[in-house]
């Protein structure tokens, strides 16, 4: 059972990816949440009505003796978009701007 930890609403533009290339999509409000297992894992779950577009961003963390998450690996999507990795390093979660910006 995974626990919400926090969610964010924001007015961005958006970019489709994929291995051909990326599309432009517009300025849309979306909604993204986190979760964490009670293991090493957690997601997020990320929603874009306007286009019907949902996201599930697989997450995968280092967890240090103190309890402090590093995001070692995630999968779902291209590249993790600015307001994702805000909502993870806004619940304390370190994510190294060399591997993962």
């Amino acid at each position: 059972m995974a626990e919400l930890i926090d969610s964010m609403t924001v007015s961005s533009p958006l970019m489709l990816e994929g291995s051909w290339g990326q599309r432009d999509l517009g300025t849309h409000e979306s909604t993204l949440e986190l979760y964490y297992h009670k293991d090493c894992t957690g997601f997020i779950e990320w929603d874009i009505p306007e286009l019907d577009l949902f996201e599930h961003i697989g997450l995968w963390f280092s967890i240090d003796r103190d309890g402090k998450r590093s995001l070692v690996e995630y999968d779902g999507v291209m590249s993790l978009n600015d307001h994702a990795i805000a909502l993870l390093r806004k619940n304390g979660v370190y994510v190294n701007p060399e591997e993962f910006e």
